[in-house]
This record gives C-alpha cells, sequence and structure tokens, in this order.
C-alpha cells in the first residue's frame, strides 16, 4: 500500500463539503487505494451491537444499503475485528459463521473496523472472489487498519460548523458511556439514576443533536467533539 496516496486520498476526504461526500469517498478508497473490487460501509452501535448498513460500492458505482440490518453477536467474525479494532481476514471455516447473504460466492472476507480513537463508528465488509485468505498479508491488513483508523478520524472531525448544541453535563455523560457500550441499566447503577432518567437524558441529547439513532447521535458527538 502507497501511504502517500493514502494521505493525499484522507485530504480529499476531509476537504469534501458534505458528510455525505467524505462517506463515499471513504468508501471509494478501499477499491481506488488497495486491490479490490467491492466494498460495503456499516454503521455500528455499540449499545445494540448492531451492524446498520450504509454504502455499498464497487467499479460500477455506490449505492444505498440502509435496508441492511444485523445483530453483530451473531457474527463472530466481525465480532472480533470490531473488540481487536484491527483489520482481520475471515478465511473459508470462518465464513460458514456468517449469515448466507454475506458469505455467497466469496472466498474469504476483510473486516476493517472504522475508529475514532477507542470509539468503534462503524466497519467495511470487503468480499474475496478471488484467490484465498493465505493471500492476505500483514502488511496489507496494517494498511487496512491504518486507513480504518485515518477515516475514522476524518468522518469524526469538527467541521468547524457554528451553532454547537449545548448539552448538559449528564447528557454528554450518557453519551460518552454509550460511546464505551455501556447498556441503559450499567450507565444507571453507575451514575446513580433511574433508568427511565438515564432514557430521558439520551432522548434529549439526541434531539439537540437532530440525530435519529443513538449510534448517530454518539458518532455526531465524536464529529464534534463533544466526546472523546
Amino acid at each position: 500500500m502507497n501511504h502517500p496516496a493514502m494521505s493525499v486520498h484522507i485530504r480529499q476526504i476531509e476537504s469534501a463539503p458534505s458528510h455525505e461526500e467524505k462517506l463515499v469517498l471513504a468508501l471509494r478508497g478501499f477499491i481506488e487505494l488497495f486491490p479490490f473490487r467491492r466494498a460495503s460501509l456499516f454503521n455500528y452501535s455499540a449499545l445494540r451491537r448492531t451492524g446498520e448498513g450504509m454504502l455499498s460500492a464497487s467499479e460500477r458505482g455506490v449505492f444505498s444499503i440502509k435496508d441492511v440490518r444485523q445483530d453483530i453477536r451473531s457474527m463472530p467474525p466481525i465480532l472480533s475485528a470490531i473488540r481487536e479494532k484491527r483489520a482481520q481476514v475471515v478465511d473459508a471455516e470462518q465464513i460458514r459463521q456468517l449469515p448466507a447473504p454475506y458469505a455467497r460466492s466469496v472466498t474469504h472476507v476483510l473486516i476493517v473496523p472504522i475508529l475514532h480513537g477507542s470509539a468503534v463508528l462503524g466497519y467495511v465488509y470487503i468480499p474475496g472472489d478471488t484467490g484465498g485468505a493465505a493471500s492476505i498479508g500483514t502488511r496489507l491488513l496494517d494498511s487496512l487498519s491504518l486507513y480504518g483508523e485515518q477515516i475514522g478520524r476524518a468522518l469524526a472531525a469538527d467541521s468547524g460548523e457554528t451553532g454547537t448544541p449545548r448539552l448538559s453535563k449528564r447528557e454528554v455523560e450518557v453519551l460518552q458511556r454509550m460511546s464505551w457500550g455501556e447498556s441503559i441499566k450499567e450507565m444507571a447503577e453507575r451514575i446513580g439514576l433511574s433508568e427511565f432518567t438515564i432514557q430521558d437524558y439520551i432522548k434529549s441529547a439526541l434531539r439537540k443533536l437532530e440525530a435519529q439513532n443513538r449510534a448517530q447521535g454518539v458518532a455526531e458527538a465524536l464529529r464534534r467533539r463533544i466526546i472523546t
């Protein structure tokens, strides 16, 4: 992998005029910078342990996969990459642990976590339809892990926008704890509040951030540097 080329691509992502264009560029990078023909980007909710489809790209273009949602706990190879926070290759034997739509007509799969600090914002699923897992070397996995970290920072970076919403100390705290993967019950026990109160703080924080769900709320809070 040519790291100078990666740096140029990251700068293009950072200078993109909208978040949607940044997402497209970030995903296209897996095809333009690496030897892959297809890649799909998923949002990751640490709270619900779910992967929510966002975009899929191939040499023919980019299209939405927002109707795709999967419980990551039922997909051990993907969960492993998320926990390790490093790109991992899924071989033919491990592919059997994935649902049929994810494993059809592939010899191996690559999972690349998208990171911002210690938080996993999402992951990229790359199907391998030629060669096998043995063709994926350590150097390529290291480059993919690095790219996942860099695009995570680029996507979460403060865009310099004005009008950052004012969140209360408790709202910031529940967002931070959600980014760590804590459940509502765990937050209630550690903060010393009822689960209903925690849910109220979450709802008000998401409303102020104009986020449609908790995963989007955490990603937006990271992007605005409200949490780390």
